[in-house]
C-alpha cells in the first residue's frame, strides 16, 4: 500500500484487485454482500467475466509461446541441416508459419492487451498483408479438407490446428478455442438465461444488452472478452455506486458486526458456507448482547445503589456502585455505535463470517483466510475470546480506517466515563435514610 492510499479509503477497484487490507479487502466486501443475494451475483459475475477474461489472454499467450517454441525448433533443425525434402506437410505448413510470424511480428499475439485479445479471437486482422495471407491459407485448407466443410473462422481453425499440433508434439495441455466457448457459455447459463434458468440471474440489466450477449455466445458462437464488456461495466457501476459506499461505511465506522450466517434468508438461499464450530452470543448478535448486558448491569448498579442509599450506608461504601455503571455503559455505548472500544484500541476488528468458515466462492477466487492477515487466533487475549471469540477477529491494516475507528472509541469511552461518574456521584452523594 502507497502513502497516498494510506490516507484515504479505498476505490472499489483497488478492492477487486486485491490491493488493500483488511478490512477493506475482497473477501470482506464479498462477505458484506452476501447478505444481499441479488448483488452479490453482480460481483459473482464480475469475477468471472474477470477470469474468463484471464483464460483468454492465457489462451493467445500459449499461442504465443508455441509460435517462439516452433521457431526455435525450426531454427535448431535448421541448423543441424536434416533437410530430408520438401514434403506435403512441409509445403502446407509454409502458408501456416507466415501467418504466425506476421500475427507476431504485428503485435496480434499481445496477451496483455485485452482489446487486441479480443481483435485476435473475433478473427479481426486489419493488415492486408494479414488478409492475404489467411484467405490463401483458408484456399489450401478448404481444397484440402476431405469433408469439405470449412471452418467458421479462417484464424480460429489456422490456430486450433496449430495448438494441436504443438500440444502433440511437446506433451503439454493447450487451452482451446472450444474450452474458451464452453466457459462463455457456462457465464451466460448462469447469470443471463432468465430467472427459472440461471442459478445467479442478474436483474435490472437492460434488456437489448442481456439478449445481444445471449445471441453473441449462443448462436454467433463467439467467446472473447468483448462479449461481456458492457455488462461487466454496468456490474461494475452498480457495485461502485450502491453497495461499496454502503461496505466503507459499515467497515470505516463499525468494528461489531452480526455474523450473517445465522440470517435466516441466507439459510434458505445458495449455501456458500459450511460451518466447523459454533460461536457464542457476543460473535453472533455482536451489538444486541451488548445492549442487553448493558443493561443488566445498569440495572444492578441502580439496584445496589437504592439498597445501600436506603440502608443508611456511608458514602465510601457507596462508590462501589461505580463497578456496575462503569461496565453498564460501556456495554450500552458499544452496542448503540457498533464499536467496541477495546477491539478498536487494540486495533482489531470483527468479519462478517467466521474465519473457520469455508465458501466455495472463496476458494474460486484463491483468498486464503487462514493467513496472517485474515486470522488472530489464540493470540489474542482472553478478553477477545469472551466478548466475541477469535475466530471473526482480524487485524486492522488500514491506517485511516484504524484512525476512524479509535477516534469513535475514544468518543465513546468519553460518554461511558461521563455516564459512569454522574450516576456514581448521584448515588454517593444523596444523603441516605435507613428505612
Amino acid at each position: 500500500m502507497t502513502a497516498l492510499q494510506s490516507q484515504r479509503l479505498p476505490t472499489l477497484y483497488e478492492v477487486l484487485n486485491r490491493q488493500t487490507t483488511t478490512p477493506a479487502d475482497l473477501w470482506s466486501f464479498y462477505t458484506y454482500l452476501s447478505q444481499y443475494p441479488y448483488a452479490i451475483n453482480f460481483l459473482d459475475f464480475w469475477i468471472d467475466a474477470m477470469a474468463h477474461l484471464r483464460l483468454c489472454k492465457d489462451y493467445v499467450r500459449g499461442i504465443r509461446e508455441s509460435v517462439v517454441e516452433w521457431e526455435e525448433s525450426q531454427e535448431r533443425t535448421n541448423n543441424t541441416g536434416d533437410n530430408s525434402g520438401e514434403t506435403r506437410e512441409n509445403r502446407d505448413s509454409m502458408t501456416s508459419s507466415l501467418l504466425l510470424e506476421a500475427l507476431m511480428n504485428d503485435g496480434f499475439l499481445d496477451f496483455e492487451d485485452s482489446k487486441r485479445v479480443s481483435q485476435f479471437l473475433q478473427g479481426q486482422t486489419d493488415s492486408p498483408r494479414l488478409t492475404k495471407l489467411l484467405g490463401s491459407w483458408q484456399k489450401q485448407t478448404d481444397q484440402e479438407d476431405s469433408t469439405g466443410a470449412p471452418f467458421k473462422s479462417p484464424l480460429t481453425g489456422l490456430v486450433d490446428e496449430f495448438l494441436k499440433t504443438q500440444a502433440h508434439d511437446s506433451h503439454k495441455a493447450q487451452i482451446t478455442s472450444k474450452q474458451l466457448l464452453t466457459n462463455a457459455q457456462t457465464i451466460v447459463d448462469t447469470y443471463l438465461k432468465s430467472p427459472s434458468e440461471s442459478p445467479r440471474y442478474l436483474i435490472n440489466l437492460p434488456d437489448h444488452m442481456r439478449q445481444t450477449a445471449l445471441y453473441m455466445v449462443q448462436t454467433e458462437k463467439r467467446h472473447d472478452p468483448d462479449v461481456f464488456e458492457q455488462l461487466k461495466s454496468i456490474a461494475f457501476q452498480f457495485l461502485e455506486l450502491d453497495c461499496f459506499p454502503k461496505f466503507l461505511t459499515c467497515v470505516a465506522l463499525h468494528n461489531l458486526h452480526d455474523d450473517i450466517t445465522i440470517i435466516p434468508a441466507q439459510q434458505c438461499s445458495e449455501k456458500r458456507y459450511t460451518s466447523k464450530r459454533k460461536s457464542g452470543l457476543f460473535s453472533q448478535y455482536s451489538s444486541l448482547s451488548r445492549i442487553v448486558l448493558g443493561l443488566i448491569f445498569l440495572w444492578l448498579g441502580f439496584w445496589l445503589g437504592y439498597v445501600l442509599v436506603f440502608l443508611n450506608y456511608s458514602r465510601g461504601i457507596r462508590v462501589t456502585t461505580i463497578v456496575p455503571f462503569l461496565l453498564g455503559f460501556y456495554f450500552l455505548w458499544c452496542g448503540i455505535y457498533q464499536i467496541d472500544i477495546l477491539f478498536a484500541l487494540c486495533g482489531v476488528t470483527q468479519t462478517l463470517v467466521s474465519n473457520d468458515l469455508v465458501s466455495s466462492k472463496d476458494l474460486e477466487m484463491g483468498l486464503n483466510r487462514n493467513s496472517v492477515n485474515h486470522r488472530m487466533g489464540h493470540q489474542a487475549p482472553f478478553i477477545f475470546r469472551l466478548l466475541g471469540g477469535t475466530s471473526r477477529l482480524v487485524k486492522v491494516r488500514h491506517p485511516l480506517i484504524n484512525s476512524m475507528l479509535k477516534r469513535r472509541a475514544w468518543w465513546c469511552l468519553f460518554l461511558v466515563l461521563v455516564g459512569t461518574g454522574i450516576f456514581t456521584v448521584i448515588f454517593s452523594c444523596v444523603p441516605g435514610h435507613r428505612l
